[in-house]
């Protein structure tokens, strides 16, 4: 795995294992925070088109039922890359999450409790994948629409305050592909 490290360094000079580790981390609970918000336009440039689906899948379903999802006291215990792949295209990491949150459902109007609880912490092991594209290009380089030109903070939402194009991360930076 230290080979495969260090190739990815090659490639990306500002790369680490403690900042991929923070970053994995943080995408973890924005993707949690965006289903109770419901709101998921803040992830959706660094995360794949598939799991957007399946989160935009369960946002709708929870809207009809008139429920938000609630991940309280949410957090990451332990992190770890297990996993290191690496093929003629892209290099994808494998990591392993320990979390913990309350799990549960509330009512949208009344706010009362539907399912689950709110008093015992759920504690878990998710398995995160994240891809990047060999000979990415460099992030500090194109912070521009790709669409329009305008200048992008990518890292808000993504999105183009001038066009509405999505500034998608797959040609400089990495994606969450799968989440498990």
């Amino acid at each position: 795995m230290e080979e495969l490290i260090k190739k990815i360094v090659e490639e990306d000079k500002d790369f680490t294992e403690a900042k991929f580790k923070t970053k994995a981390d943080n995408i973890y609970i924005q993707i949690f925070t965006a289903v109770m918000k419901q709101d998921l336009t803040r992830i959706k440039h660094f995360v794949s088109d598939e799991i957007y689906r399946e989160l935009e899948t369960k946002v709708i379903n929870l809207q009809k039922q008139n429920l938000i999802q609630m991940y309280g006291e949410l957090n990451v215990t332990d992190t770890n890359i297990v996993n290191i792949i690496e093929d003629e295209e892209k290099f994808q990491i494998e990591v392993s999450l320990l979390t913990k949150y309350l799990d549960y459902k509330i009512d949208k109007d009344s706010k009362k409790l539907v399912s689950g609880n709110a008093e015992i912490r759920k504690e878990e092991f998710k398995k995160l994948i994240f891809t990047k594209v060999k000979n990415a290009k460099r992030l500090g380089i194109s912070r521009t629409c790709e669409s329009c030109g305008a200048n992008l903070d990518i890292n808000s939402d993504g999105r183009c305050p001038y066009c509405g194009n999505i500034f998608k991360l797959e040609n400089y930076d990495w994606v969450l592909k799968e989440i498990n």
